[in-house]
C-alpha cells in the first residue's frame, strides 16, 4: 500500500508538459468564416501620392475577436518593402482593419455573399472608388 506522500506524485522525467495537450481539440465544425476588410498603404519612394488597397479575406475562427486577431497578423505578414522596375523603394504597410463580420451564408454556392454594407454617400464612395470613374491605376 502507498503513502500519502507517494500518491500525488508522478515522475514524467525530463521535459514540459504543455497544458494544450489535454485540451479537446477543436474541430473545424466549431470555427465559423469570418470576413475581414483590410486596408493597407503604398509608398512609392519620392511620390507625394500613396496607393491604397482594400482587401477581403477568408478566416476561420472561434469568435470575432479571434477573427479579428487573424485578420490583423495577417494584414502585417503582408506588409512589405521592394525595389520597383524604375528602381525606386516600395513600401507595403496595413494601415487599418476597417471591419470583421462573420459570413452569413457560408455554403460557398453561386450567388453566395461574403460581405456587405451600406453607406449614404455615393459621390464620396465615388470619389475613392476608381472603377466607377474609369482610372486606371
Amino acid at each position: 500500500m502507498s503513502t500519502p506522500e507517494e500518491v500525488g506524485s508522478v515522475n514524467i522525467g525530463p521535459g514540459t508538459i504543455d497544458p494544450r495537450d489535454f485540451q479537446a481539440p477543436v474541430s473545424s465544425a466549431d470555427r465559423d468564416f469570418y470576413v475581414a476588410v483590410l486596408v493597407t498603404e503604398g509608398v512609392t519612394e519620392g511620390s507625394d501620392k500613396p496607393l491604397y488597397e482594400e482587401s477581403f479575406v477568408l478566416l476561420k475562427a472561434e469568435s470575432e475577436e479571434e477573427a479579428r486577431e487573424k485578420a490583423a497578423d495577417y494584414g502585417k505578414q503582408q506588409e512589405t518593402s521592394y525595389r520597383n522596375e524604375n528602381d525606386q523603394d516600395i513600401t507595403w504597410k496595413l494601415r487599418h482593419v476597417v471591419d470583421v463580420r462573420l459570413v452569413e451564408d457560408a455554403t460557398f454556392d453561386d450567388g453566395s455573399e461574403l460581405y456587405s454594407r451600406f453607406f449614404r454617400n455615393f459621390a464620396g464612395y465615388r470619389s475613392f472608388e476608381p472603377l466607377l470613374g474609369g482610372e486606371e491605376l
